[in-house]
């Protein structure tokens, strides 16, 4: 029987839970990288319902998005470990605030610094992994794919600053939460919520575990943000969900 193929961005945080879960759930399957621009007619041909990644793709369905691909993986998994919180309706309501509001602010403040005033930083990591004809046409593509991005993401230096506050708020209520010794967000295991939380704020702790990031570049605002919030209590707990459940 085929392997689950699993596209991507190897860039982005959600398609970073979606990869973690399965590697954690130990469900195996075939990584594909996607070409920006080219991923409109990928998700059409798989006959998905939009053009996001992550994708899932299985000898019975088209598996759109990382919470629905983690729905998936929990339900084909050994049983050997599992994502699922110990407490659900506490545990909905915080991936909905974390996936609805923080992973999409963390996503405009890193490219409304990076693609507006740096995009040759960006280009590598969406060029990483891809085929050498798709990749060429990232390369040849890279200025018309940026222009897309900053008007589909709403991009520039206000709306980074405002994402910018929108995080910060964000890292002082999970700091808040932290500050009760738990070490894991919901419950005392590590669930989803742990995955998603951990995989969306990856930038602020560049772990070594994760699979893309040891290449990406930081830009020069974003990157001196990051060192100022390596003390935090949120950071700390990021960069130790990676060196606990993340194998690369």
């Amino acid at each position: 029987m085929p392997l689950p193929k699993l596209y991507i961005f190897p860039i982005s945080h959600y398609c970073e839970k979606a990869r973690w879960a399965l590697d954690y759930l130990q469900v195996d399957y075939e990584l594909h990288a996607v070409a920006p621009g080219m991923h409109a007619d990928l998700t059409a041909r798989l006959g998905a319902a939009g053009t996001s990644l992550p994708v899932l793709v299985t000898d019975e369905s088209v598996i759109q998005g990382s919470h629905e691909i983690i729905e998936w993986a929990e339900g084909v998994s050994s049983g050997e470990r599992t994502l699922q919180p110990a407490d659900l309706s506490a545990a909905v309501e915080m991936e909905s605030r974390l996936n609805e509001v923080l992973g999409v602010h963390v996503r405009r403040m890193y490219y409304s610094e990076a693609l507006v005033d740096r995009p040759e930083t960006v280009l590598p990591i969406f060029a990483d992994g891809l085929p050498a004809e798709e990749a060429q046409f990232v390369r040849d593509a890279w200025e018309i794919i940026v222009g897309a991005m900053v008007e589909k993401m709403d991009l520039g230096p206000e709306q980074g600053q405002e994402s910018r506050h929108i995080v910060l708020e964000h890292l002082d209520w999970l700091d808040t939460l932290l500050s009760d010794g738990r070490h894991y967000l919901v419950g005392d295991a590590f669930s989803r919520v742990d995955l998603g939380a951990a995989a969306l704020l990856a930038p602020l702790a560049m772990a070594p575990e994760h699979p893309t990031y040891g290449g990406l570049q930081l830009p020069p605002k974003l990157a001196q943000d990051i060192d100022d919030w390596q003390k935090r209590p949120v950071t700390r707990y990021v960069a130790e969900m990676y060196r606990l459940h993340r194998t690369v």
